[in-house]
């Protein structure tokens, strides 16, 4: 019997039914059409269909390549069309049907996919009983979709130590691509080109230096990538940086490791041109948690600690100033706002308005995407800024609170906490056992950890970016725990 290297079957029956429905399918249009183009396309599309059948895994990669990079979404606005850029989507449905009817594995549940789906049933609760309950529609579809979906497909398409590490090299090599772009648009000054959407530009500038005495203010563009908006940007670029870390220190390739190193600094690089402060944080919170958690020895956090803020000087020296604004906090924080930069003043002002809320709407919330209607005359009340619009807080925790009280929060926060809790009891069971498996653990905990510090400072936007790293936390959860079971079995036969 004849099978491919993924194990697929040519001679069996299911190979024959495949071929059978191929040949429906390329049959359908032309009977329907007539059109040479159309059975062109057919053919073509029933070409990719068994290639991605014959390989699941490569489909997997594609479609974490192209979510990752926001390729559809950069294609929509190039002009194609909307449901046609959207249906890569629908691709991993190949890899999970291969898994579950070809291989005949089990649907893979896991305790955070049932966490998710009380969340889901406490936002609709939420919603029922806020004052606009068909407001509620979008950001609930949107977890459906973004968040739970998504989370299963991932989680379930995910299956192997191999696939897992295979995935996180395809999101290096996503944001090196982009981080390479950011750095040479800030190199070579052009930042007309965008690369088709790859490589935005914010409208948003930063000083930079001293006013000259003409009253010249130099400025400096900050950057948006793939998403177009410079914190999200930054945001899906710092939590990667731990991902090539954890490459760098287990590879036993010194090419892969050189690799590794080269794609976190171009990851670094874009983070640092999008002149987001709260990555910055994130950033420092990286290097103090490696060290406690042990993942790097000391003269390699030493290495780190004194070559990042060397390529900051090279890649982003204006960096360093806009991260000396967060001084200011302390400023607000004694009541002084008179010297408080206005964006710090304003994000304080959602932030408390938020709070404010959720204290008014403790149980229930306002309802999923609601709090944005109560800011501003919370906001306003508080008096340290006036608020012309409606805002969203800009804290993903507080917003949170405020959007679905306390139930939807626990359930939110629950998620969360069994993610982490889970990737840190396996990492240090792994810890003395197997390096490689210890250090991809590590690097995906560090890198939920690095979002959730951004978070701090952002709301859930773009929430399709924070499902996936938890979905592909909870996937080296599941393989990193099939790993130890098995080990188990063979240290205690009996």
């Amino acid at each position: 019997m004849v099978t491919t290297r993924s194990g697929l079957l040519l001679n069996s029956r299911r190979g024959m039914a495949l071929i059978a429905m191929l040949l429906i399918v390329v049959a359908v249009p032309v009977v329907l059409f007539g059109s040479i183009e159309i059975l062109l396309l057919a053919l073509a599309g029933c070409a990719l269909a068994a290639v991605m059948f014959s390989r699941p895994e490569v489909t997997t990669m594609v479609v974490i390549f192209v979510f990752y990079t926001n390729l559809s979404v950069v294609a929509v606005r190039g002009g194609v069309p909307e449901i046609l850029a959207l249906s890569f989507f629908v691709m991993l449905g190949l890899p999970l049907l291969y898994a579950l009817f070809v291989q005949k594995q089990p649907l893979i549940i896991n305790s955070v996919l049932l966490l998710m789906i009380v969340y889901l049933g406490f936002s609709l609760l939420s919603g029922i009983l806020s004052v606009q309950p068909s407001a509620t529609y979008s950001r609930i579809n949107n977890f459906l979709i973004e968040g739970l979906i998504l989370y299963a497909l991932i989680l379930n398409c995910i299956r192997t130590i191999d696939v897992l590490q295979k995935a996180v090299w395809v999101l290096l090599a996503a944001g090196a691509l982009i981080g390479s772009l950011s750095v040479y648009q800030s190199v070579t000054g052009n930042y007309d080109n965008d690369f088709g959407g790859l490589a935005q530009v914010s409208n948003a500038a930063i000083n930079a230096g001293e006013e000259t005495f003409l009253g010249d203010q130099r400025t400096v563009s900050r950057l948006s990538g793939q998403i177009g908006e410079k914190n999200r940007y930054a945001q899906t670029m710092v939590v990667l940086l731990p991902l090539a870390v954890s490459r760098v220190l287990y590879e036993r390739s010194r090419r892969r490791q050189l690799i590794a190193a080269v794609c976190g600094m171009l990851i670094l690089g874009g983070t640092l041109l999008s002149f987001s402060r709260g990555a910055g944080l994130a950033i420092v919170a990286l290097f103090f948690a490696m060290a406690a958690l042990q993942v790097v020895r000391f003269r390699h956090w030493l290495v780190l600690a004194v070559a990042t803020p060397l390529l900051i000087l090279v890649i982003a020296p204006d960096y360093l100033e806009r991260i000396s604004t967060l001084g200011e906090v302390s400023d607000l924080a004694s009541g002084n706002t008179g010297q408080t930069d206005g964006s710090i003043l304003g994000r304080a002002t959602e932030n408390l308005a938020a709070l404010y809320v959720f204290f008014d709407h403790p149980i229930v919330g306002v309802g999923p995407g609601q709090v944005t209607r109560y800011i501003r005359d919370a906001g306003n009340e508080l008096g340290l800024r006036h608020l012309t619009e409606d805002r969203r807080a800009h804290n993903m925790y507080l917003e949170e609170l405020a959007d679905t009280g306390i139930l939807g929060f626990s359930a939110f926060m629950g998620i969360l906490l069994v993610t982490v809790t889970r990737l840190y009891q396996l990492m240090r069971y792994w810890q003395s056992r197997n390096n490689e498996y210890f250090q991809t653990l590590a690097g995906l905990l560090l890198a939920v950890f690095a979002y959730m510090v951004t978070a701090i400072f952002l709301h859930l936007s773009y929430a399709r970016y924070y499902w996936f790293l938890l979905a592909l936390a909870g996937a080296g959860i599941y393989v990193f725990n099939h790993a130890k079971l098995r080990l188990e079995r063979r240290e205690d036969p009996a």
